[in-house]
């Protein structure tokens, strides 16, 4: 009864009106999670213009990890068949955005909470059953492994926060391509690793790694089937496509001797920001922040096509010049206003 109060419960097992209870806490969580985020995104990618760069990387940084525990948490259900305890949620909620201000504000203490709240995270997920061979709980792997990871980043500080992300992208696209079966000698060694390649995640040979390794995890589909056509899904095989070349060009950029600043922010934006707008904001988010789309884009493969560019400008700037910085944030900010006309387009759903 105790860890049910504490961790959540398996949701076929509760009562009807415990489960919609719970549901709301979990789902009001989560919601403020990717709000505050995507409010991180804009500021971080507007202070960038006024030359704040340290504040920029932290907005960036730490608005990347609460986006994607705010996913995540909202997926728990879904992915554990656990429905997270009203305790749960509050925490995980109050402890990320603690994190998250601490982090922003550069307060030394941040990485205590930070440490405090992934090691909860995988606890929610371990000590209610979440991992297996099977294939519901088998991505769930790669997401203990990126939580682990963070606890690294968090202590260590730098870029190295976005492995989270990465790992959390890989469950994702693992799911949404269907192939959550255990691919035993490549994802075992991939979530082993992961803490490791982030320690020395300063290294451009690690992060060529990092990249290839990603790569061979989250695989090559063989085609993208008609659920792929919705006004929702209709980016996500570009995105994808883009977004794998990514990782072959931050690998090619790390091995020439590319700044590595520069290679991150190839990694940064053409894997992350392009599955972010191809898989997270119009699939996922809509459901999350209970609303509907009439339209995603003009054509729908833009907006990940856009953010690609940037990223291969923003990786080269230091071949041309800081004029590239200023074409690349353009594109995200065109990027930004197709995401928030297209979320305007629709209409709030009611769900409670």
């Amino acid at each position: 009864m105790l860890r049910q109060l504490i961790f959540g419960g398996i949701f076929d097992k509760l009562p009807q009106s415990t489960y919609r209870r719970w549901f709301v806490y979990q789902m009001r969580v989560s919601q403020a999670l990717i709000i505050i985020s995507m409010a991180s995104f804009i500021i971080g990618s507007a202070v960038l213009m006024l030359r704040y760069v340290h504040l920029h990387g932290d907005l960036m940084l730490g608005g990347l990890v609460l986006f994607y525990i705010g996913i995540m948490f909202s997926q728990h259900p879904g992915f554990t068949k656990v429905m997270p305890s009203p305790f749960a949620s509050i925490l995980i909620g109050l402890l990320s955005i603690s994190w998250f201000i601490t982090y922003a504000l550069g307060l030394w203490f941040s990485w205590i909470i930070g440490i405090v709240l992934t090691i909860y995270y995988a606890l929610l997920i371990i000590i209610r059953g979440g991992l297996g061979r099977k294939p519901l709980y088998w991505p769930n792997t790669f997401f203990l492994s990126g939580l682990l990871s963070l606890v690294i980043a968090m202590y260590m500080g730098g870029p190295r926060l976005f492995v989270f992300p990465i790992a959390s992208i890989v469950s994702l696209m693992r799911r949404a391509e269907s192939r959550q079966r255990p691919i035993y000698i490549i994802d075992i060694p991939y979530a082993a690793l992961l803490p490791i390649m982030t320690y020395f995640l300063n290294n451009p040979i690690d992060l060529a790694i990092l990249s290839l390794l990603t790569l061979a995890v989250i695989g090559i589909p063989r085609r993208f089937g008609p659920a792929f056509k919705t006004v929702y899904a209709r980016a996500y095989p570009v995105g994808s496509s883009l977004g794998r070349a990514s990782l072959i060009i931050t690998a090619i950029l790390s091995l020439i001797g590319v700044p590595l600043g520069d290679t991150l922010h190839m990694l940064f934006i053409g894997f992350i920001a392009v599955i972010m707008s191809s898989l997270c904001i119009p699939m996922l988010n809509p459901g999350i922040l209970w609303f509907s789309m009439r339209h995603y884009g003009i054509v729908g493969f833009e907006i990940p096509a856009l953010l690609f560019t940037s990223a291969i400008l923003r990786s080269i700037y230091y071949v041309i010049g800081p004029q590239l910085i200023a074409a690349s944030l353009t594109l995200v900010f065109i990027a930004y206003i197709e995401v928030a006309a297209s979320y305007l387009s629709g209409e709030r759903v009611k769900v409670l």
